[in-house]
């Protein structure tokens, strides 16, 4: 059950990431101000939303 509840965690943090207005720019703009503060390690590393639609979606 553990595992599950981590999946389905993991897909609720993906899919806000993923259907953020802000984060959706960002990916579909990532030369802009704002895909290149998404992309900043700081970010990147720290962020569990953004790890999560990394992982299920892929990412480049």
């Amino acid at each position: 059950m553990t595992e599950k509840r981590a999946g389905t965690l993991k897909r609720m943090r993906a899919s806000l990431c993923h259907h953020c207005p802000i984060c959706s720019y960002g990916r579909r703009h990532p030369e802009s101000r704002i895909g290149r503060m998404l992309r900043h390690p700081v970010h990147a590393d720290h962020c569990a939303f953004w790890k999560a639609e990394r992982e299920l979606y892929g990412g480049k």
